[in-house]
């Protein structure tokens, strides 16, 4: 296997020492302040002491992309003296040594629609489920290599609602196994384009207290031009339709849309998309940004737009928590939880280490969207190789931030989280993600930093803080 090791990284298997003093303005509506991640500090600082420091806000996208501010060694060894006066930030456990603990099951790679950015579409063309005894198979492998238990375990396609009967099997099983051995069952999750489910199914997973995440990009206009069925009619008023029945049905949904470069060129900024949502009565959000929709000519202008928007969609979210109608933005929940754990992240996702998925024919991967030749662990049950498993996880563990000089000068490092399969999907290879995504991941934790530091400062606290805690109470999975 050849994996290329991207300009910047250290030797494989050689750590690197990250920076001291590291640090960052961050902003919120009412307030600026010093954010030092070496003790997931935010500080409050006279106007001045902001002022003088202007040059290292990170509120916007161009200011954290790469490159040494003015006096930043003198600044460092500033902060790194304070740091030094408070304790370390524990670093979180190294799942590699904890082994698999969110398992995806590809279960069904039938599909009835035909969604313009599908990273699927290969596969689906096979047009079968997993059989019985390959959902018993992977659950068994993952609970052997899990070494106490799984956190989740996950349902994806095609449309998984396509396997509803395969679905079962492997709740039940899993349930059965993990008990007879001790562990805790997992927790489980959907993720469903909305347009196959039945009554029957929303009460088996009300039952099984089922996470379901109901695709759906945004308002009609754009949902159908993106997600129409394989005969090309739109497919929102059906997803509309389920998603009203879950509602009434009180089961907690959440809805997961693709933000791509079709939404911007079309007028739908981020905030429309969630107001949208919002409308229709849900408040609990995945939105993602399809990195593969941006290349070419005006791509950058246009992600740097974006990028702005996903900050403000942010600071929307933060802010709702000091109100009677807050909403979450899932894709901004690692940087609650890093703020609020005060422990260290090593690695921006689990890929390759505590997460695996495997596709309906039982071929195993380090995730959903990293599969390829190299990557591939083999297939559950037929030519599992332990040593081929072992060496493709050891990569990503060497992919990790300590492994990376550039992570490690980082003002985010300790915080900030990422995923290894979208940028997979640009270059195919595993390696950092590029400097332009980590700029917009930087906006995003920062504008998130900032609205919390008005919040904990604020008369609104107490609100802020069990409004939050309603909806971040342990589901028992990370997402």
């Amino acid at each position: 296997m050849s994996f290329t090791i991207p300009a910047g990284a250290s030797p494989r298997g050689t750590a690197v020492q990250a920076a001291k003093g590291r640090f960052s303005i961050v902003s919120g509506a009412e307030g600026s302040y010093i954010y030092l991640p070496e003790s997931c500090s935010i500080l409050e600082a006279p106007e001045a002491v902001i002022s003088a420091l202007e040059a290292f806000r990170s509120d916007a996208f161009d200011r954290n992309l790469p490159g040494e501010k003015p006096h930043e060694k003198a600044a460092r060894d500033f902060f790194g003296g304070i740091v030094d006066t408070q304790p370390s930030l524990p670093a979180i456990p190294s799942t590699d040594r904890d082994g698999v603990k969110d398992l995806v099951l590809n279960i069904s790679q039938i599909c009835n629609l035909a969604c313009s950015y599908c990273y699927a579409e290969e596969l689906n063309k096979s047009k079968k489920v997993m059989l019985p005894e390959t959902c018993r198979a992977a659950i068994d492998k993952a609970l052997e290599l899990s070494g106490n238990g799984l956190k989740s375990l996950k349902f994806l396609g095609g449309e998984p609602a396509l396997a509803f009967d395969e679905i079962r099997v492997a709740v039940d099983y899993v349930s059965e196994r993990s008990t007879r051995l001790g562990f805790a069952p997992p927790a489980f999750v959907i993720v469903t384009n909305g347009t196959r489910i039945n009554d029957e199914m929303i009460s088996y997973f009300a039952a099984k207290n089922f996470y379901v995440l109901v695709s759906l990009d945004g308002p009609k206009a754009i949902h159908d031009q993106l997600r129409p069925f394989s005969g090309g009619k739109g497919s929102y008023d059906k997803v509309h339709t389920t998603l009203g029945k879950f509602i009434a049905a009180e089961v907690p949904v959440a809805i997961e849309t693709v933000y791509t470069r079709s939404h911007h060129s079309s007028g739908f900024a981020v905030n429309d998309v969630v107001d949208h949502i919002l409308e229709l009565g849900v408040r609990e959000m995945q939105i993602t940004l399809a990195l593969g929709s941006w290349h070419g000519e005006g791509a950058y202008a246009e992600i740097e737009q974006v990028c702005r928007d996903f900050s403000d969609a942010a600071r929307r979210s933060i802010r709702s928590f000091r109100s009677d109608d807050p909403f979450l933005l899932r894709g901004i929940q690692f940087v609650i939880d890093g703020f609020a754990n005060r422990s260290r992240n090593t690695h921006v996702c689990g890929a390759g280490r505590s997460f695996m998925a495997v596709n309906y024919d039982g071929e195993a991967f380090p995730c959903y969207l990293l599969e390829s030749e190299e990557t591939s662990y083999g297939f559950i049950g037929k030519d599992w190789d332990a040593d081929r498993y072992a060496q493709i996880s050891r990569k990503f563990v060497e992919n990790g931030k300590d492994y990376h000089d550039t992570c490690g000068q980082c003002w985010a490092n300790e915080i900030c989280q990422s995923c290894l399969g979208s940028t997979f999907l640009l270059d195919k290879k595993i390696a950092k993600p590029p400097a332009w995504f980590c700029a917009v991941q930087k906006t995003l934790i920062s504008a998130v930093l900032g609205e919390i530091g008005d919040a904990l400062v604020s008369d609104g606290k107490k609100r802020f803080l069990d409004n939050l805690g309603a909806f971040l109470k342990p589901r028992g999975f990370e997402t």
